[in-house]
């Protein structure tokens, strides 16, 4: 278990904010195994310092810190943020403000004095949503779900994988990531080709033959043509 939790958060990184010296330096040492990135914060400004100019996955907050409290800190992120993952570590007498911070759409909390079991298991239920929100539906019928999972790079049916080159997911993701919005032949050339130093290989029939072959792998009518722009997904 511990394994399969430390190849799934090793390509996230994690803000740790803790004030209590002692504290901190045992659960960096401890979260080190399962990140490859941590930044960690002495007090509640120097969290939201690191959160603005990092963009970290997951917070880790102490509720009590100098300056700004847990509790501010999640306020600031959740007024234009709703997805990234926090947990809490609170003390007993934190009761009230937990109760506050609940409402803001935490995935757990832990009560301190904090215990490495403890924490690996808010790690993995941490995990286990990140799993869910990582999976995009793409269209579902009466028989198919086609699903892309954002995690694992892979395109499903049902739950049966679709096998793609490595310029066709790089397409899909770019489709999926500016969903709605028109793909043109100039970004896909910067995303899709962008480690042909030389672009040997390119040409906008080399796109048109792309798109071509990742229709054939999603269900009709999925990726539709704005003429003389590019491609959109619907």
């Amino acid at each position: 278990m511990a394994s399969n939790l430390i190849d799934f958060f090793k390509d996230k990184s994690l803000l740790y904010a803790e004030d209590e010296m002692v504290s901190r330096a045992l659960y960096e040492d401890y979260l080190n195994d399962y990140f490859n990135t941590i930044y960690v914060a002495k007090n509640g400004q120097e969290a939201l310092n690191f959160y603005t100019e990092k963009k970290p996955d997951i917070l880790i907050l102490d509720i009590n810190m100098p300056i700004l409290s847990g509790l501010d800190v999640c306020k600031a992120v959740r007024k234009n943020d709703k997805d990234t993952k926090i947990i809490l570590l609170s003390a007993r007498t934190d009761k009230e403000a937990l109760f506050e911070a609940i409402e803001l759409g935490l995935t757990t909390y832990l009560e301190k004095p904090v215990k490495r079991e403890q924490l690996r298991d808010a790690l993995l239920k941490l995990s286990e949503e990140l799993r869910q929100s990582s999976k995009i539906l793409l269209r579902q019928t009466n028989e198919h779900s086609h699903i892309w999972d954002t995690h694992k790079r892979e395109l499903f049916c049902n739950s049966n994988i679709i096998s793609l080159t490595k310029k066709e997911k790089l397409l899909l993701e770019l489709l999926v990531t500016t969903h709605h919005d028109k793909v043109t032949y100039q970004q896909i050339y910067d995303i899709v080709w962008f480690e042909d130093y030389n672009a040997e290989n390119y040409s906008e029939l080399s796109i048109k033959s792309l798109i071509k072959k990742l229709r054939s792998k999603l269900p009709p009518n999925m990726i539709k043509n704005a003429y003389g722009l590019g491609y959109y997904l619907v």
